[in-house]
């Protein structure tokens, strides 16, 4: 299929970003607080987020979402997200996320990235907003392909 040789050569082209992307490290794994985020303030890319040093969510800021209309939201926003208590597109991520942790189901509006202690990493994408959401999906693929288990609310 053309569809699947095209992917298998997009994930050759991309694998040194996306290995770097899914190994956790320190030097460049960053937190949700305020100052963390204001790094990545005006940058659009696809990002993976940290539990215990251990991937568990891939998602993207500055794509196109349904319906082919462009994200607002840089990484800075798109982050702010997951220490919000309200419903503000992580609702998914949290009941997942206390599913997947044993938490019980009163605590999933209190699941904030900085109480858990998550961080995150990111690739940063210029030019074509649709590369974004091609990275992103690359990035699940890659992630099946290593045996990663990801959620992600495409």
């Amino acid at each position: 299929m053309n569809g699947d040789k095209k992917i298998n050569e997009l994930l050759d082209t991309y694998k040194k970003p996306l290995k770097k992307l899914f190994k956790y490290d320190k030097s460049n794994a960053l937190t949700f607080d305020k100052e963390s985020r204001n790094k990545v303030e005006g940058q659009k890319g696809v990002f993976v987020i940290f539990y215990n040093k251990k991937p568990i969510f891939v998602g993207q800021a500055g794509g196109y979402m349904t319906g082919y209309k462009l994200t607002q939201k840089d990484l800075n926003d798109k982050l702010a997200q997951f220490n919000l208590k309200s419903d503000a597109g992580t609702a998914r991520f949290r009941r997942v996320f206390a599913e997947k942790n044993n938490l019980d189901e009163t605590e999933v509006k209190e699941i904030k990235a900085e109480t858990y202690g998550l961080k995150f990493q990111f690739i940063k994408v210029k030019g074509n907003p649709a590369m974004i959401n091609t990275l992103e999906m690359l990035a699940l693929e890659y992630a099946k392909s290593n045996d990663i288990a990801l959620y992600n609310f495409l």
